[in-house]
């Protein structure tokens, strides 16, 4: 790992200074989101609890985010996604640990957002699996990867139009067992969410298949 350093050290993603791939110059411009939303309406909610009026029986309980979907977290997830820079999971792991909130309830699993295995042969990892996964091992929460299944590959949905994204996600996702479920405080993780399309459908899967209640977990949001 030292030789590798050496060879080819770490640069900050958005200036370039060797070290870290955020450094302590630019880690100040990171927005960190203040004001949480409701998962259902995404209009501003306490502590990202699902408004009253928008519960459901197959809903999101609350949501919490991290920071805005721009600048430098949005040039470092464009680098672990689309150039497979896999080790950037370290630093924005921490960053997603250390502001994590009190108001999440305790959670029994933490479950990533699935990739189709074809997009994950093509990337060589689920980036939201590894982001649940250093998480997970920072809060004792354990992890389970092979639940929640994505059966169909759909195109990206950010290559979509906002009222394309819920049809182009539905029916996409399947949980594989359900008793490991049953009664259970689920983290649902990803690493963007923009719409919320993903996740809330993520969401209503596991709660059909038994889960209590799920609280989406995202780095970013924008």
């Amino acid at each position: 790992m030292i030789l590798l350093d050496l060879l080819f050290p770490r640069r900050c993603v958005s200036c370039g200074r060797i070290g870290k791939y955020i450094c302590s110059r630019c880690f100040p411009k990171i927005k960190f989101i203040q004001h949480q939303l409701c998962p259902v309406c995404t209009k501003s909610a306490i502590d990202g609890i699902t408004h009253p009026y928008c519960r459901g029986r197959y809903r999101m309980d609350g949501m919490f985010a991290a920071c805005h979907y721009q600048g430098v977290i949005k040039q470092a997830i464009h680098l672990l996604k689309y150039r497979q820079v896999s080790d950037l999971v370290t630093e924005l792991s921490l960053l997603l640990f250390e502001s994590y909130p009190k108001t999440i309830p305790k959670l029994d699993l933490l479950i990533p957002v699935p990739l189709h295995a074809r997009r994950e042969k093509e990337r060589g990892f689920n980036q939201s699996f590894l982001l649940a996964k250093s998480l997970g091992k920072k809060l004792g929460i354990p992890v389970k990867n092979n639940i929640l299944k994505r059966i169909r590959y759909t195109k990206p949905q950010a290559d979509l139009k906002r009222e394309k994204r819920l049809d182009n996600i539905k029916n996409v996702f399947v949980c594989s067992q359900n008793g490991p479920l049953r009664g259970k405080t689920i983290g649902l993780v990803d690493d963007v969410a923009t719409t919320f399309a993903t996740i809330n459908e993520c969401a209503s899967v596991l709660k059909q298949a038994g889960a209590k209640k799920v609280w989406g977990i995202v780095l970013a949001h924008g």
